[in-house]
């Protein structure tokens, strides 16, 4: 029991070092370009459900494979 709580907790300290030390936070320009993004899709799809826009993500990403393939 007690080797499963110190295993606990060395992953524990190990996950808080990471998101302490390493991890980066999107900086200004990214999270801009993230809402510039954001708008073009709003723009292009409109108001579209969860269930659509997966679905349409989805159909986007077997045509880029497909077109992968033929290149």
């Amino acid at each position: 029991m007690k080797k499963i709580l110190v295993i606990g907790a060395v992953i524990a300290v190990a996950i808080a070092i990471f998101y302490a030390f390493i991890y980066e936070k999107p900086g200004a320009m990214e999270e801009f370009g993230r809402s510039v993004d954001k708008s073009i899709e709003k723009i292009q799809h409109g108001d579209e459900s969860t269930m659509e826009k997966a679905g349409r993500k989805t159909k986007e990403a077997i045509e880029g494979v497909g077109k992968e393939i033929k290149d």
